[in-house]
């Protein structure tokens, strides 16, 4: 194994720091994530959200956004055709406002136009 001085150590270490954030971003570095984007339509008065760790919305898989979606459970969901399954298309989904919704599965609560679960089907 070659052995490094302290000098040539730290001179690597930057050059490493410096490639990674560059590459990859700051938020690697540092442990930041992407801002979730939160829906720009208020809830209808009196309303909580569905919350993503109640245990009949995490057996489904839902998500207030369909892009959250875990692809390793749900390979389906990357093919093209699945795009616009989404709440909104859901023959469980009752529209309350441009941005919120009833269903009939998770009914904790409203759900986001936007969101998914493996419940989903296509309304007729």
């Amino acid at each position: 194994m070659k052995q490094y001085n302290r000098k040539q150590f730290l001179l690597k270490s930057i050059v490493l720091s410096t490639t990674l954030s560059l590459v990859l971003g700051e938020s690697v570095l540092l442990g930041k994530e992407k801002k979730k984007e939160n829906p720009s339509f208020p809830l209808p008065e009196g309303t909580t959200p569905v919350a993503e760790n109640d245990p009949t919305a995490q057996a489904l898989g839902f998500h207030q956004n369909a892009n959250d979606t875990d692809f390793t459970l749900f390979p389906d969901r990357k093919l093209p055709q699945s795009k616009n399954q989404i709440c909104l298309h859901c023959a469980q989904f009752t529209k309350l406002n441009d941005g919120w919704g009833k269903c009939n599965i998770l009914s904790a609560g409203v759900v986001s136009n936007q969101g998914w679960c493996s419940a989903w089907s296509k309304k007729s």
